[in-house]
Parts: structure tokens; sequence; C-alpha cells
């Protein structure tokens, strides 16, 4: 929730940075939590309609944050989601995989779920409600279209939007698509302001799965001499037919063959990233 509240990282970034509660702690947290109010500092802070659908889903061992946080420069409610693996010691949520890490204190009254953060001498409350399936399938529903606009002013529902103007797919996807972009996609290379990067063996299993105006990362990273993967989702507007968007960022498109390259340019720096297209059983190997 960093990534909502102070525009850093997302949730399951900060859940695992920072530093007290029940006994029976996982079998209590267990279950899906939506926001539902704030502090920073003692101050009191009102979620957005975005920031309120944000849930995370705590299995026995298995973190799963579907955070949505609001877009300022285009006003879209937009759709991350990541799985970590945690683990309880007394009253704090561990990282599984960081035996350093100091963990986050929380406690568990009744239906709400309270974590407390501390980070650069600012202290932050956040408090969840506990929510069952049904809340939640109605959640993530809310994303196949634009990142969750359509429930950002009922959009999908209200004045017969949905086939007017193209304010079911928050920005005018309508009618717009890239050929061929569609597919599952696995990293070849990438270039830094024309510097070739040395790409591990676990990072060259870097993939994504590309639907529409999504795609579906999967994120891979090497700790503590295993490689692990991560998955995230990100909703992008398609411009024309070489040019996608993501979060203010304008991405160039070109496909050759079975071949996909990405170029952007942001802060002066200039990055190509070339992928090469997979199949479903492929990126099912590089999974195990």
């Amino acid at each position: 929730m960093k990534r909502i509240f102070l525009g850093a990282t997302a949730f399951v970034a900060l859940l695992f940075s920072s530093c007290e509660k029940n006994d029976n702690a996982s079998a209590d947290l267990t279950g899906a939590w939506q926001l539902e109010s704030f502090t920073v500092a003692g101050q009191p802070q009102t979620p957005n309609d975005c920031q309120k659908k944000s849930v995370y889903v705590f299995t026995q061992n298995q973190l799963t944050s579907h955070d949505f946080n609001k877009n300022e420069g285009t006003g879209h409610c937009e759709y991350d989601r990541a799985v970590e693996t945690y683990k309880i010691e007394g009253n704090l949520i561990k990282d599984a995989n960081d035996p350093n890490e100091k963990g986050i204190p929380f406690s568990i009254s009744g239906n709400t779920l309270t974590l407390t953060i501390e980070e650069n001498g600012q202290k932050e409350t956040l408090n969840f409600k506990k929510i069952n399936q049904a809340q939640l399938d109605a959640i993530l529903a809310t994303i196949n279209n634009g990142g969750g606009n359509n429930n950002s002013g009922g959009n999908n529902n209200g004045g017969g939007n949905n086939n007017g103007g193209g304010n079911n797919n928050g920005g005018g996807n309508i009618g717009k698509t890239i050929a061929n972009l569609d597919g599952i996609w696995q990293v070849v290379s990438v270039i830094e302001n024309d510097v070739i990067e040395i790409l591990g063996d676990c990072q060259k299993k870097i993939s994504m799965k590309i639907t529409g105006n999504q795609a579906l990362l999967y994120e891979f990273e090497e700790e503590t001499g295993v490689c692990r993967y991560k998955t995230d989702r990100e909703v992008f507007t398609i411009l024309n037919e070489t040019t996608i968007e993501i979060e203010g960022t304008r991405i160039f498109v070109s496909i050759t063959g079975d071949n996909l390259t990405l170029t952007t340019v942001k802060n002066g720096r200039r990055n190509i990233t070339v992928y090469k297209r997979i199949t479903q059983a492929q990126l099912d190997a590089l999974l195990r």
C-alpha cells in the first residue's frame, strides 16, 4: 500500500520493509481484507473510490495483493497484482524469503485487520475489513476494462455509456488494436542507452502474456540462489497501431515475425527490449 498512499512501491514491497500480536495470528489472518481507512502521522485520511477496492488475500503462507491506484494524470483507476510468500513471527508479518526482514506489526479485532507501518520517521495505520469470496469476485470483475474504470463513476452500467465514447475501456481502446500483439512473449535482450544489458539465467525467463489491453507479467528474480517469480498485471491504452501508453509513459511497439520490440524514452534514457513469441507449454515450463 505504500504505492497507494506515499507514491512509492506497491503494498507488498512495503509489507516486507517495516518493523508487534495474536497467538493464533496466522489462522485469523487467512482470508480477504479490503481497505477501509488509514491514517498518516495520526491524521485520518479518506481513501478515494479507487483505493477502496484494494484487497489483500492471505492464505496459509501466501499473500496476493490486488492494488487499485488512481492515476492522477489520466484519472483512471489502475490495477496491479502481486504474489509473495510470508510467515508470521509473533505479531509480525515477514517476508518468508528474507531472513533479515524486520516485518510489520499487525493486529486483528473481530473483522478488522490493522497494519502499523513506520518508515522514514512517518507512521501509518491501515485498517481493512474482512470480505467474503463473492465480494472479492465483484471487485476483481471491475479490472477487465481499463484498469477498473468501469467501477469509477458507473460508466459500465449508467446511461448506456458502455457503447458510447469508449468509456468501457478507459482510454478509448474500443476499435483500436495492434496486429499480432496478443500472445505470450519471453525476453530476449535489453538495451539501455545503447548498452546491452547482461541477463542472468533467471532474468532470461521474464515473460508476459498480452490479451487485449492487459499484460500479465511474470517477473523472475534470483533470491538466495533460487530463481523465483511473481506476477503483476498492467493495463495499457492503445493510442495507435504502433504505440501504447502505461501510466503516462508511451511505449513504441514493433512486431516482426515472432519478435516483439518495445522502445521507451523516459528521463532522457532510451530502453529497447526485445521479446520472442512462445507457446503456453513453453511458459508453463518456465514457471515450474
